[in-house]
């Protein structure tokens, strides 16, 4: 690295003292540089890293070799050709020594050498939008390697050995492949790659095993990489699609004014706003006697409208009568109730405007506070024109457990007084005998899914469809587990050393800063997560990791009676300078105890 020094150049004042406009980013944390220096890879790459970073990586690796780490690489490059360059039948056969005979540790240890080589190369492909990546031949070889891997780690949990009387399973966790550098890149840039090859990829695997594999401009896209790609970058990569879309349009921006209060006006009006969208447009909405507007109102306004549709029901106004939404503790989701027909039009219209609000808070780049079976995400890809996979029982296990249960029981069930043993409420129950018993069960899953709860499930999925039917990069690359994790997040306790990575806490001194953090770090998992529900509206963590919550605490005064306030549209967090830890503590867990978070006063 080369340490690089600001001679000119514009800078502001901070609370935290002169910041540099260098524009320039520190590849590590990803915060903005702005001390005048910073130093940037001595090769020429587009790799720069802040002073902090700097000196903590040169810590971390003054004992390496470098000269070892360069023929580590080089040598993992040539493994890779060869491997590739073998015939298709030798690689079948180190696909099956590698699934099957390799002692595990040997393979996860594989695996890990062969990631972290290409995981450090990444960031040295320079990936503008005018730049040849498929040239850098070395680093795609990397990848085919790791393809073939793949392929191995797989082929445990799709073929049993002689004398195995089950699957095994996947060799290790897919999280392995993963190449968290992919992060640095430019997803605009391979965004346009890949709508400029997309017409003629085909899948990794299948790349890697034809007769002759070679480094072409359809393999040479990070997007069909599968598991390698990290979530996040492939949410940069769909944002860059339904922008594009956007423009192409040429639509307006529909906007709304709703009422914030009571819930029932809230509910009315944003029902309202929504069903008026009824195709590719993007939503802007402000509340009724406020000055707010822009992203961060359009994202709280998001959030209260989801969490007021959820406790709609089914009479006059949505007050009355059953719950639209039928809530399981067991498995923590919500599911549509099973209401009599006929269904009201207000009602439809109202599923109709749940599936219109997950399209935009996928057009705003929104999390949402809400919580539906995995397979609900299958259906509105499958509904779009996505090919997801057919439901089965698992699918049905992880909203109905007891009645997958069953099921599983009748499949094993070998008398032939299976149809009086197992009666199954639908229309074709009585179609069901010892013969047709597999076949049966896979029709009322199916029916399951598809008709028993056709008239809420469809205007909900028609909502979103109307929306996003024409985004192609939905339909091929996003499955539904991605789908839910960039909608509502990853369910997963909040991590407070890596939250602390992109927080900003301004306007306290080195000692309370000290207190802030360590309070944060004490409480308990189920206050964490109210701590994150408090200041942004929802207690999951970003696709990215918590280091991408981008938290920020100001301070307001010095008032020990004051309880902290929240803003969750900015993930802001505005505090008196508390007198003690103690005093913090309890002022703080008053607040996401007790109170709800959006702009408390």
């Amino acid at each position: 690295m080369e340490k690089k020094i600001l001679t000119s150049g514009a800078c502001h004042l901070t609370i935290s003292g002169i910041a540099y406009h260098t524009k320039r980013a520190c590849d590590n944390c990803d915060r903005p540089i702005e001390d005048r220096v910073w130093f940037a890879c001595a090769e020429g790459c587009e790799v720069d890293f802040c002073c902090q970073c700097h000196e903590h990586l040169q810590t971390l690796f003054e004992t390496g070799d470098g000269q070892r780490a360069v023929w580590a690489s080089r040598f993992a490059a040539q493994v890779a050709q060869r491997a590739l360059q073998a015939p298709a039948e030798e690689r079948q056969a180190f696909i099956d020594i590698l699934a099957f005979d390799w002692p595990l540790q040997m393979f996860q240890d594989l695996v890990r050498a062969l990631a972290d080589v290409a995981d450090a190369q990444v960031v040295h492909l320079q990936d503008g939008a005018d730049m040849d990546v498929a040239a850098d031949a070395d680093f795609w070889h990397l990848v085919g390697f790791l393809q073939l891997l793949r392929c191995a780690n797989q082929k445990p949990a799709k073929e049993r050995r002689f004398g195995e009387l089950m699957l095994r399973g996947p060799r290790v966790p897919e999280s392995h492949f993963v190449l968290g550098g992919l992060d640095k890149c430019d997803a605009q840039a391979e965004w346009e790659r890949w709508k400029r090859y997309k017409d003629h990829v085909r899948p990794p695997e299948e790349v890697v095993l034809q007769a002759e594999f070679q480094v072409s401009g359809a393999f040479a896209l990070f997007l069909v990489q599968g598991p390698l790609v990290p979530l996040s970058f492939r949410e940069r990569c769909l944002e860059a699609d339904l922008e594009d879309r956007l423009v192409q349009v040429k639509r307006p921006v529909l906007s709304c004014q709703v009422p914030r209060r009571p819930p029932r006006s809230l509910r009315l009006g944003a029902a309202k706003a929504l069903s008026r969208v009824d195709q590719l447009k993007r939503l802007e909405a402000h509340f009724t006697r406020e000055r707010g507007r822009g992203l961060g109102v359009m994202r709280e306004f998001l959030a209260l409208a989801m969490e007021a549709f959820m406790s709609a029901k089914s009479g006059k106004n949505l007050e009355e009568g059953q719950a639209l939404w039928d809530y399981d503790p067991n498995t923590r989701t919500f599911w549509f109730s099973e209401l009599p027909a006929p269904l009201s039009a207000q009602c439809q219209s109202l599923f109709r405007a749940c599936g219109v609000l997950l399209a935009q808070a996928l057009l705003n780049g929104t999390r949402l506070q809400v919580s539906f079976p995995p397979l609900l995400y299958s259906l509105l890809l499958r509904h779009i024109g996505a090919s997801a996979p057919r439901l089965g029982l698992t699918d049905l296990a992880s909203l109905r457990p007891s009645l997958a249960k069953g099921l599983q029981e009748l499949l094993q069930y070998e008398g032939s007084d299976v149809g009086e043993v197992f009666p199954l409420d639908w229309p074709r129950g009585h179609e069901l005998c010892s013969s047709n018993r597999a076949e049966h069960v896979e029709a009322f899953v199916e029916w399951f899914f598809t008709e028993k709860f056709r008239s809420q499930l469809k205007p909900f999925l028609d909502g979103f469809k109307d929306v996003l039917h024409s985004c192609d990069f939905l339909q091929t690359l996003v499955n539904a587990s991605q789908l839910e994790q960039i909608l509502c997040g990853v369910e997963e306790p909040l991590d407070v050393q890596q939250l602390k990575v992109k927080a900003r806490v301004e306007g306290f001194d080195h000692d309370f800063k000290e207190i802030f953090w360590s309070v944060l770090e004490s409480l308990d998992d189920e206050q964490k997560r109210r701590f994150a529900l408090f200041v942004s509206a929802c207690d999951r963590r970003p696709p990215e990791g918590w280091q991408h919550f981008e938290l920020q605490v100001q301070r307001n005064g010095e008032d020990d009676d004051r309880l902290p306030t929240a803003y969750t549209c900015f993930t802001l967090l505005l505090m008196p300078r508390y007198s003690s830890g103690e005093v913090f503590r309890e002022r703080l867990l008053a607040a996401i105890t007790e109170t709800e978070g959006f702009g408390l006063s």
